[in-house]
């Protein structure tokens, strides 16, 4: 216990308060709410293409704001997107590849986002932000150090597991205040209680001038699939059952995502409150019966479909409505955050803060600061290019318009993104010497990663993955009255 107490003390020195220049100076500074939902497909939003779904909310939200489109996450599944995201930084630079485990070989307070690694809480709390975590944590339960109120945040309610069921009783749930187990349902569907305790974070009278970080993480629309019975019936018509319950469940999001909106308004906070929402990952194609159409893949791949995903940025203050087409990642919410908060965050590239890991130096840090790019003052891209990478599953890098692609159970493969979205013609053969550069930067990527993967998923995860790469997906969007079989995998070769 001593030790993490020093480590929070000396997180505080690395990033210290911000010297106030009078009240103007606090008022300056937006409040911040990131809004992540899990597992969602990138064409499950109407304002990315959905012919099913109904999100007026959100799309609202983008078309008042920056819509990405080309967005993207770090990892293709839950934990590491996450972690890459708190913290501002690659996760396999720190050995977070896969979804958490605990195998005997470890020592448990490696069986998470490492202690010694500041999120962005820590961040924004040492700026003197009021913070707090409402929904799914899956970055660490391990040691109580592992803890969201541990790691930068104020206030937590939720889950500290990857999922839970929507409808919980006091007997039957994994839910905490805190440290202490919730006993007392308030609200019967997770998704709406979620959104109550975020309004609640929201209205809390802090002192004066005090802004708020809100990190409301969602887990719709990860299994189990279970929506509310009214919602249901406002997507009947939807077919295969699995699919009706992931657009109810995606409905009644948008729907909470409203009244945060409709809220913020009311109170005057709309203006100056920069509101992120992105999915942690590409859509489960076999599990909730996702659509990432027009992007080939799913959550697990290094496919398109499992990593490019929603991105909306809105500050009505500081950003005016735009589509930005370059490539950008969620790693940047780090840099973008602190930034805007008044802070300094740490120069990507540079290996700052601490020292050891290394025979030289400290981390790098690969989060920028998107603002300037989206009001036009850089007109580079923002990143020359982007990595991806789990041990024993697959690698794949993107520079520009070129994309490589190194599954574990394939060759590699070769596509040009600027005609082939959908990933469909593999241009390896007519252009080698393409794919050889982009294999030498991801090979020189990797020697600056400083660890190995701390734990690995089981060796069935393998052949599962194997089996997601293998399968044909969907390319367009399925109408409301859409009867196909499109979510179904084929059988693991032998």
């Amino acid at each position: 216990m001593k030790r993490l107490i020093l480590i929070s003390a000396a997180a505080l020195c690395l990033f210290p308060a911000r010297a106030q220049e009078g009240p103007e100076a606090a008022d300056a500074r937006p409040n911040i709410l990131l809004i992540v939902a899990d597992d969602m497909g990138y064409g499950d939003l109407s304002c990315y293409g959905s012919l099913q779904i109904q999100t007026p909310h959100l799309d609202a939200m983008a078309a008042s704001g920056v819509r990405c489109t080309n967005g993207y996450v770090s990892g293709s599944v839950c934990a590491p997107s996450r972690a890459g995201f708190l913290t501002g930084r690659y996760g396999s630079r720190f050995g977070f590849e896969h979804n958490l485990s605990r195998p005997d070989y470890i020592r448990p307070e490696y069986a998470g986002i490492p202690l010694d690694e500041p999120l962005v809480s820590d961040r924004l709390k040492a700026l003197g932000y009021r913070t707090g975590l409402i929904g799914k944590w899956h970055a660490g339960e391990s040691v109580d150090g592992h803890h969201p109120v541990a790691r930068g945040f104020d206030q937590f309610f939720g889950m500290l597991k990857g999922s839970h069921a929507y409808f919980p009783t006091a007997e039957n749930n994994q839910l905490y205040r805190g440290r202490d187990r919730v006993t007392e349902i308030r609200e019967p569907y997770l998704t709406d209680w979620f959104t109550l305790e975020a309004l609640d974070f929201i209205r809390e009278e802090g002192e004066a001038d005090e802004p708020w970080f809100l990190y409301l993480s969602y887990n719709t629309p990860h299994g189990p699939m279970q929506a509310k019975e009214e919602d249901l019936e406002a997507y009947a018509h939807i077919q295969p059952k699995a699919r009706r319950a992931y657009c109810a469940m995606q409905h009644c999001m948008d729907e909470n995502i409203g009244r945060l909106l409709t809220d913020l308004e009311e109170r005057g906070e709309r203006e100056n409150t920069l509101i992120v929402f992105i999915s942690d990952n590409g859509g489960s194609v076999e599990v909730s019966h996702a659509i990432n159409a027009p992007l080939r893949g799913t959550k697990g791949t290094f496919l398109e479909g499992g990593i490019r995903v929603p991105t909306i940025y809105s500050w009505p203050a500081k950003l005016a409505p735009s589509v930005y087409d370059e490539p950008v990642i969620s790693l940047d919410f780090m840099a973008t955050f602190v930034t805007a908060a008044g802070g300094t965050p740490p120069p990507v590239g540079a290996r700052t803060e601490r020292k050891g890991r290394g025979k030289k130096n400290g981390p790098i840090y690969d989060s920028l600061d998107l603002i300037p790019y989206f009001q036009g003052e850089e007109a580079s891209a923002p990143h020359e290019a982007l990595f991806w990478r789990t041990a024993q599953r697959g690698k794949a890098v993107r520079r520009g318009r070129w994309k490589l692609l190194e599954p574990n159970s394939m060759l590699p493969q070769l596509y040009d993104l600027s005609t082939d979205i959908s990933e469909t013609n593999n241009l390896i053969g007519e252009h080698p010497e393409i794919a050889e550069s982009l294999i030498a930067e991801r090979l020189a990527w990797e020697l600056t990663c400083e660890r190995s993967p701390m734990f690995m998923s089981g060796a069935y995860w393998a052949g599962y993955n194997a089996r997601l790469y293998a399968k044909d997906y969907p390319l367009t969007q399925p109408t409301p009255s859409n009867r196909e079989k499109l979510w179904s995998l084929p059988p693991l070769k032998k």
